[in-house]
């Protein structure tokens, strides 16, 4: 018996329209953005079997997929959860058009204010699961108000595809790409890595320390979490570690790529497709920016007006 999904979200940002319709990998959903002071957004899709757990877990995938593709395109925070079924026993033939959020529930992640009329016409490619994983684990990272545990998040980035996070770090901080990793000085030089190079102490003094509060051996470096100099020491190592990771997921996962929301007539149903395809086949995008166009429209205006 088919059901009508609802998979909350909240994001940073904020998009220049609070309905969206979109097909990712199969799945068609819709985009509900409500007031983020209130509630939580929605993604609302049509499962046609509401006692397929299989067909359930893979639609809730390409929804957290999808919105970790978003978050890291417009680098905004996203965190995602299930809110549970409504309407079961909706007819296979319903439509998403007609159907509405009947399901309300508060945001989970704190407050940011964001640059409004954020678009969803380009997201991240994923290509295979060692990105996807990434892509979430840096979600997830960036959403929770936890240095502790966003340090854990993005040490596990570095450590998929049975990576060495400690002579990966050493070798592109020290030798080989230091001027591509977005690091301030001020971040760095007050890290107290005691004579260690940055690896070893992300990995002994950081991770090691956070993972193992009560198992530490003499000597080791202790991390006690309602200590003010720990607290300060940590949140700058989170700080610096999370460029390492987003390099890595550039650099070495090869997340370059992107797909667009496209039509593939005028009024045909939004689907993404990867950038390659784009010039093979003619697609309309999707939606039109009303705010960009304007901007467009103004431009000239703004320059002529900036420049005298």
């Amino acid at each position: 018996m088919a059901y009508l999904m609802h998979i909350g979200f909240d994001n940073s940002a904020r998009f220049w329209k609070n309905v969206f319709y979109f097909e990712y990998k199969g799945v068609r959903f819709k985009l509900i953005q409500n007031n983020n002071r209130e509630w939580c957004n929605v993604l609302l899709t049509i499962v046609k079997d509401s006692s397929n757990i299989e067909l359930e877990n893979k639609t809730y995938l390409t929804a957290s997929e999808f919105l970790s593709a978003l978050s890291w395109e417009i680098s905004s925070l996203a965190k995602v959860w299930y809110m549970g079924k409504w309407g079961i026993g909706i007819t296979e033939d319903s439509r998403l058009k007609q159907s509405k959020c009947r399901i309300y529930q508060f945001t989970k992640i704190p407050f940011f204010k964001h640059p409004a009329h954020c678009c969803i016409s380009r997201i991240a490619e994923i290509d295979n699961e060692k990105q996807r994983d990434a892509l979430i684990l840096f979600r997830e990272a960036l959403s929770t108000n936890n240095d502790y545990l966003s340090f854990l998040f993005f040490w596990q980035i570095m450590e998929i595809g049975e990576n060495d996070p400690i002579g990966w770090i050493n070798k592109v901080y020290y030798n080989v790409n230091h001027g591509k990793i977005r690091i301030q000085k001020y971040d760095y030089d007050r890290i107290q890595n005691n004579g260690q190079k940055l690896g070893n102490y992300f990995k002994d003094d950081c991770r090691d320390a956070i993972a193992h509060i009560h198992k530490r051996k003499v000597g080791k470096t202790k991390v006690k979490t309602d200590n003010l100099n720990d607290n300060i020491r940590i949140m700058i190592s989170t700080r610096v570690i999370k460029e390492f990771a987003r390099f890595y997921i550039k650099d070495k996962l090869k997340v370059q790529k992107h797909m667009n929301l496209v039509r593939k007539k005028e009024k045909s149903f939004p689907m993404y497709v990867q950038e390659k395809r784009l010039i093979k086949h003619s697609y309309k995008k999707a939606y039109e920016d009303k705010y960009e166009q304007y901007i467009l429209k103004k431009w000239p205006d703004i320059l002529k007006n900036n420049t005298n």
